[in-house]
């Protein structure tokens, strides 16, 4: 940007100086000298920003008007980053684009597809529509590439060798590749079909007399955990498995206050 010729001096020098600032503040690394030199710059805008107001330009954005202070939220947050960096490094860490870019992938974008109308079950359709075709596009790839990978084997295949084998390796490339698309996509655990289970336990003759753990009713089905993990454990085992140190003065505000009550516990 080259605006020697169409600004005051003192301008520029405030320009750049904020310039500077916020590019040296970006560094992932800063070091002491790295400090100095972001505080330089800073200074050197407040040295300068007068001539931005003495020429006004700036203005409000609504009124239009030439404002002549420098009140802004953000410009008097620049006072406390030099010396938060000893304290939190780099303020790189903190920036907000990744989280800002990510609103505009998968809210906004989605979003301007919609008819205005219940954005979030419309949103979360198109993002499913947009993974199903990802995942589509790269099992295609992976199709393909297996595909190429058999050919360029084939091709360096003795001459003489018979056509059942090559019938034999072109199965065996059919299967490899199914294989890395199963081990991508397929799930890694099938999930339990309780009501089928539930229904094998009521159909079951050997019914024990005690209530069964897995057992339907209507459309849901309920699966209860038959063996707790902790069967017994003492206070003292508790607070110390579970990091509660004030768990007995706990227990005993508790029992204090249902016992002023009159509840027996």
């Amino acid at each position: 940007m080259v605006i020697a010729s169409s600004a005051h001096a003192n301008v520029i020098a405030a320009v750049r100086a904020l310039m500077e600032f916020r590019y040296l503040a970006q560094a992932p690394v800063i070091t002491e000298e790295g400090c100095e030199k972001i505080a330089a710059a800073l200074a050197e805008f407040h040295r300068y920003k007068h001539a931005i107001i003495d020429r006004g330009l700036r203005q409000g954005d609504q009124s239009g008007l030439v404002l002549e202070h420098w009140e802004i939220p953000k410009l008097e947050l620049l006072q406390s980053i030099v010396p938060s960096i000893p304290q939190v490094s780099s303020v790189l860490q903190w920036s907000a684009d990744t989280t800002e870019h990510t609103h505009i992938e998968v809210i906004k974008d989605p979003a301007s597809r919609t008819n205005n109308k219940d954005y979030s079950s419309q949103i979360c359709h198109h993002l499913d529509c947009v993974e199903k075709c990802r995942m589509f596009d790269t099992a295609v790839r992976l199709r393909r590439a297996t595909v190429v990978g058999f050919s360029s084997s084939a091709i360096k295949c003795d001459e003489d060798q018979s056509d059942g084998e090559v019938g034999y390796a072109a199965d065996d490339a059919d299967e490899a590749g199914e294989a890395v698309l199963n081990d991508l996509w397929a799930p890694k655990q099938s999930p339990s079909d309780f009501f089928d289970i539930a229904a094998k336990h009521v159909a079951s003759t050997a019914l024990s007399s005690s209530p069964l753990h897995t057992f339907m009713h209507g459309s849901t089905a309920f699966h209860l955990n038959l063996h707790p993990s902790l069967c017994r454990l003492s206070v003292d085992s508790a607070a110390e498995k579970f990091a509660i140190p004030d768990l007995h003065s706990a227990l005993g505000d508790f029992l204090a206050l249902h016992s002023c009550h009159g509840r027996r516990i």
